[in-house]
């Protein structure tokens, strides 16, 4: 535990002395715009946990930008900051944030409304993923014939409560798996010799210190200064959350806390061009 505070302090600086200036943006409210007009296609989007705005800088713009680059009309909205702080709080003991799942489904409902002859698709990464699953349990019944896909990234869901989705969505996961390292929180097996963490030792050993590395994956100012904040962010919510560990050390359920660079990785490594491909083929 105090190797686990000794990250939070030691990595506090970096974080002020990181460049401000934006290669991505990290929010997008097409849905909320009534100045606009409807578009054929919506897309909401839940980010991951720690990320920013409310689409994040993960995976949030590149596939926006991917879905702008196939489709003709199609609007993109997060979920809003209010609706879903994006904590690892609500992760750990929701399950994946209830809030979020509210806001988002409220959301496809005002659209719906609004605009009746749109297809919608639910879409999220790592804890977003978990929210949009939830979301469709709390969809309205009209607003939910229109959605026509499910689009996850990095999806925890099947360490957590495996909601299952409506047989009349169509659904696309996308996960780093059949590799050397692949990402522990979707993938259905470990690679050999990875080990599952036993102590809060292990867990610095195996979640913390790789994520050091993350700031040398990054793709641009604001995923570079996201990877240099994840660190001490991550190392409080353990602080924080320590009881639930150790619950699951118990229950044998710590591989939801296994975040790894892997798990970053989805925007920038072709995926997210692969899910605009899907949307556009519903």
């Amino acid at each position: 535990m105090k190797s686990i505070l000794y990250a939070i302090i030691a990595t506090g600086t970096l974080v002020a002395a990181t460049p401000v200036s934006r290669d991505v943006i990290d929010t997008s409210f097409d849905m909320d715009d009534n100045s606009t007009p409807c578009a054929k296609t919506a897309v909401i989007f839940a980010r991951g946990t720690f990320d920013s705005g409310n689409i994040g800088v993960w995976v949030g713009p590149q596939f926006k930008k991917s879905l702008k680059d196939k489709i003709d009309s199609v609007a993109f909205q997060g979920v809003n900051e209010e609706d879903y702080p994006a904590n690892l709080a609500e992760y750990i003991t929701e399950n994946g944030s209830e809030s979020c799942a509210n806001g988002l489904a409220s959301t496809v409902n005002a659209y719906a409304s609004k605009c009746p002859d749109a297809k919608i698709v639910v879409s999220g990464w790592s804890q977003g993923s978990l929210c949009a699953h939830k979301s469709l349990e709390r969809i309205n019944a009209a607003p939910l014939a229109q959605v026509k896909g499910l689009v996850v990234f990095g999806d925890p869901n099947g360490l957590m409560d495996k909601i299952a989705v409506p047989s009349s969505i169509n659904v696309s996961s996308y996960c780093i798996k059949d590799t050397v390292v692949p990402d522990p929180l979707c993938s259905e097996t470990l690679a050999s010799g990875f080990k599952l963490p036993t102590s809060f030792s292990d867990l610095e050993d195996l979640v913390l210190d790789p994520l050091r590395d993350l700031p040398d994956l990054a793709t641009g100012v604001e995923q570079t200064k996201a990877a240099i904040g994840i660190l001490p962010q991550l190392a409080l919510g353990f602080f924080r959350n320590a009881k639930y560990f150790a619950k699951d050390l118990l229950t044998g359920n710590v591989r939801r806390w296994l975040l790894t660079p892997q798990h970053f990785s989805y925007g920038n490594n072709g995926m997210a061009e692969e899910a605009a491909a899907f949307v556009a083929g519903l």
